[in-house]
């Protein structure tokens, strides 16, 4: 099972995208998306605006293709899910999740950056040959910083 999740807001494109994959055979997994505030309802897919916990699916998933909020990206890597992240830049500032998910594919193997949803089709096949790696969230230094920074 593939899941889509767009977050609280709404990814029409992304959906859209998602529904006409399944349309044309490109994806044959069942699929099931999250639609947030989304208008578009797919007719290809199962699909809800919100639940709460999404854990659930997630764990369910094969594969995981969420919009580049760090909360989801985080949640799922930390499950050890295969991830393909795909920016949102319909949200409040158009490069933040783009440079966040650059930034996050550079450092681990554990997602795949899909820089648009035009590239969703190439970044799915591309999954299918790549190997995800398992997630390391990097050390935290900051308390001992602030003890130090404290004395």
């Amino acid at each position: 099972m593939i899941f889509v999740t767009v977050g609280n807001g709404k990814f029409e494109e992304l959906v859209q995208k998602v529904d006409e994959l399944v349309a044309g055979g490109k994806i044959r997994d069942k699929v099931i998306i999250q639609l947030g505030h989304g208008k578009y309802k797919p007719r290809q897919c199962e699909w809800f605006t919100f639940k709460s916990p999404l854990t659930p699916y997630y764990r369910k998933a094969s594969l995981v293709i969420s919009h580049g909020g760090p909360g989801v990206v985080f949640e799922v890597l930390t499950l050890k899910k295969k991830l393909i992240a795909i920016p949102n830049r319909d949200r409040t500032d158009p490069r933040h999740q783009v440079e966040y998910l650059r930034a996050m594919a550079k450092e681990t193997s554990a997602l795949r950056y899909c820089d648009k949803v035009e590239l969703l089709e190439s970044c799915l096949n591309q999954a299918k040959k790549h190997r995800f790696g398992q997630y390391k969230s990097p050390l935290c230094t900051i308390p001992e910083k602030i003890i130090t920074f404290l004395k």
